[in-house]
């Protein structure tokens, strides 16, 4: 296994999601490993998941945490909802939620890394989950239905994805008018110097590829979303640049 190190302007997107697959891959398999951007339990403490739950859940599901920060709090899913969770890692965020729907929702993990799949089907058999389907797709080919998901989620992923409006769009697609998109991603106050986008590894730690907040917002609305709304903002170890900040956005699927 083993990851580009070339220009990103010398790369085509699907070069790029090839070397995000990689990287990722490493992350599930090697989570011990140093990487340009925060890993594991600390970084998830740290964003907010409480010690005392992660003290009662299998190391595996926190170890190859990369999220850009925690939707958790913002997310509100209700019983009888059905959630896909966009890039799932090693499946915390993905657990919670099935905890917090309950056994009569159906949930969907997609991750584009076969070796975070296999991780996060491993973590849910020892939690005993069983109403998750677990997808090993791009997230600009979402393998569902139109009009199928009320809620769809992410940690971190749309930084990591050459076309972002197409994962938008596959997310608009996806959900039922009126569904709800709740999901943490890194944006900037301002654009970033050239040099930094021409850095995979900057890629990798979601500062190459992050947008400043308003061209984002001003994205999700060209893709259709409405009420697209800023909840929270705030720095992290995530962030990596003094120009960027993790920010919680919601956005609804119009009637």
């Amino acid at each position: 296994m083993f990851v580009r190190k070339q220009k990103l302007s010398k790369m085509s997107g699907k070069e790029i999601m090839q070397a995000v697959g990689e990287k990722y891959s490493q992350v599930a398999c090697e989570p011990g490993k140093k990487f340009n951007f925060p890993v594991g339990r600390a970084f998830a403490e740290s964003v907010g998941y409480s010690k005392e739950l992660l003290d009662n859940l299998p190391a595996g599901i926190s170890e190859s945490f990369t999220g850009a920060g925690n939707p958790q709090p913002f997310v509100n899913l209700q019983h009888g909802e059905c959630l896909l969770d966009l890039g799932c890692g090693a499946g915390l965020d993905l657990y919670l939620y099935s905890q917090k729907g309950g056994i009569n929702n159906k949930y969907y993990g997609l991750d584009i890394s076969e070796a975070m799949i296999a991780k996060v089907r491993s973590n849910l058999n020892k939690l005993e989950v069983s109403n998750v389907e677990l997808l090993s797709f791009p997230a600009d080919k979402i393998p569902l239905a139109d009009n199928m998901v009320d809620v769809v989620t992410s940690n971190g992923i749309y930084n990591l994805s050459p076309d972002k409006k197409a994962v938008l769009s596959e997310v608009y697609r996806v959900l039922k008018p009126g569904g709800r998109t709740v999901f943490s991603e890194i944006v900037l106050k301002e654009a970033l110097p050239v040099m930094i986008r021409e850095n995979i590894d900057d890629w990798f730690r979601c500062i190459g590829g992050a947008l400043p907040e308003h061209d984002f917002i001003d994205l999700m609305k060209k893709v259709g979303f409405g009420r697209v709304e800023i909840i929270s903002k705030a720095r992290n170890a995530r962030c990596g640049h003094k120009l960027a900040v993790c920010a919680n956005i919601r956005g609804i699927k119009n009637l």
